[in-house]
Parts: C-alpha cells; sequence; structure tokens
C-alpha cells in the first residue's frame, strides 16, 4: 500500500536571514509514516532569497519552485498592499490546485516568517481535521504580542444605529477577547477564520476548501483579510495550540526563533504565551 503523502506549500517573499530560519524548520518536519514533498512559489526581491529556495533540498522529498505572477505597482498605498493580499491569496489557491492536480493527500500552507515544531505536520494529520491553523501570536512592531491567527467571524451591527452600533462592538470586543484568552490554554478550538499556518486534507480541498477575500468584523477598519472560507460548505475550521509556531517580525526575532529551534529538537519547547490545559 502506497505512503499518504502531504505537500507542504509556501509563497515566498523573505529577506534572507528570516528564510534561513523557515528552511532549517522545515527541513526538521517530521514524517514517520507518510511522505512530505514541498512546493514553493518564488516571489522575492532578493537574489539571495531565490537561490536559498533553489538549493533547498532534502532526501526523499520532491521540491519544486514555481515563478511568481507579478502584478502592476499600484500608486496608492493601500491599493499596493490590497493588490498583494490578493496576489499572495492567489498562489495558495494555486498550491491548492498543484496538491490537487498531484493527487496529493494533504497540503499544509505556511507563511515564511513562521518556524515550526519537527511533529507538527504529524500532530496535524493526527488529529483528523478536515481543515486545521496552528496557533502563533503575531507581533507588533514594538515586538508585543498583537493577536492570534485564528479569530471569529460575526456580523456587522446596523450602521443606521450608531448607539447599538458601539454597544454591539463593545460585545464583539469582549468576546474577541474571550476567544484569545481561550488560546492560551493547549487544546483544539473552533474558529470562524484561519490563516497562514494551516493544514487542509484531501476531503477538504476537493469540496473546495479556498482563500477567499473576506470582511472581519473583529478589525475597526475595512480592511479586507484573505482567509479560508470554508463555512458554506460545511467545514469546520479549528485552531491548535499544542505547538505554537514562532513568528519572526523582524531581526530582532532570530535569536529567539535559533533558541526555538534548538529547544523544539530537544523536545524541550518553552513558550510563555500557552498554559497547558488541567486534565479532569
Amino acid at each position: 500500500m502506497a505512503l499518504q503523502r502531504v505537500l507542504v506549500g509556501s509563497p515566498v517573499c523573505e529577506r534572507a536571514s528570516v528564510l534561513r530560519a523557515f528552511l532549517i524548520s522545515l527541513k526538521s518536519l517530521e514524517h514517520e509514516g507518510f511522505l512530505i514533498d514541498y512546493i514553493f512559489i518564488d516571489d522575492n526581491d532578493s537574489e539571495i532569497s531565490e537561490k536559498l529556495l533553489k538549493n533547498f533540498k532534502r532526501e526523499g522529498s520532491e521540491v519544486t519552485v514555481l515563478p511568481a505572477v507579478k502584478g502592476s505597482a499600484a500608486e496608492d498605498t493601500d491599493a499596493r498592499k490590497e493588490a498583494r493580499l490578493v496576489r499572495v491569496a492567489g498562489y495558495r489557491n494555486r498550491i491548492i490546485r498543484y496538491a490537487m492536480q498531484k493527487e496529493y493527500d494533504a497540503v499544509f500552507l505556511v507563511d515564511s516568517d513562521l518556524i515550526l515544531h519537527p511533529a507538527l505536520v504529524e500532530y496535524l494529520r493526527a488529529t483528523q481535521k478536515g481543515v486545521i491553523s496552528e496557533l502563533f501570536w503575531s507581533k507588533s512592531c514594538a515586538g508585543r504580542s498583537s493577536g492570534p491567527n485564528a479569530w471569529l467571524m460575526e456580523e456587522r451591527a446596523p450602521n443606521s444605529d450608531k448607539r447599538n452600533a458601539a454597544l454591539y462592538k463593545k460585545e464583539a470586543d469582549r468576546r474577541k477577547k474571550q476567544f484569545a484568552d481561550r488560546l492560551k490554554v493547549s487544546g483544539i478550538y473552533e474558529a470562524g477564520g484561519l490563516g497562514s499556518c494551516t493544514y487542509i486534507d484531501k476531503e477538504a480541498m476537493d469540496k473546495g476548501t479556498r482563500f477567499v477575500p473576506a470582511r472581519n468584523p473583529s478589525q475597526n477598519t475595512e480592511e479586507i483579510f484573505f482567509c479560508i472560507q470554508s463555512g458554506t460548505m460545511d467545514i469546520p475550521l479549528f485552531v491548535d495550540t499544542a505547538y505554537p509556531a514562532y513568528h519572526i517580525h523582524g531581526e530582532k526575532d532570530l535569536e529567539g526563533a535559533l533558541d526555538y529551534i534548538r529547544s523544539s529538537r530537544g523536545n524541550t519547547l518553552r513558550f510563555p504565551m500557552v498554559k497547558r490545559r488541567k486534565q479532569g
């Protein structure tokens, strides 16, 4: 009987120093009883980063590097940011289509500024959830954690009644904080939206799980987010917190990334944001 195959995929536009750490963690991913292959979409502006992707190899794994499709530069800053989001969402969907064409049993989509625990893909596969993300806490420019990569998805209050809208926002903010606090305890939780570190099995891909634009009502602005949307296809979304990824926001986080890699390889992972759920 042939071994099942998981495709690890990432659109990459990354600084070489961060990309090196990312690729080290990818090469360390464990895969007992199944195979891991890799696919990258090279959206880099750096020749060094391009070479790092081109030279990435792992014994027993196939590595595919596809060229990016560069869009026209937008003059407006917001328009440029939105165009970038649209392009990256397209890259992720392109990876999903590639996984389906090559008949992979699952795809694991991950951003190139994350460092992964070696046991992560094995663990997410074992959960038997169709769509599940691993938790990480994004960092602000000040280096503080600014939020998880999973969120609730709620309807907005009518704009006609400002008082009711203000009350609704207060309640939505309370629930947003409550959800984030819940993620600080190890476990698997259902979510409304996910991103950046997501395992999708073949059944969910076949049903049409894709990255599409969505308004995120937990935000104060109308900024467009691209996340997995599966609710209309009756595919629940989950976030796991057992092996949280490490987010590299800037050069200052590289030392912590290397510490994370060393500790996770020694099975002594320490992550201050997560507490273990009490048994019983």
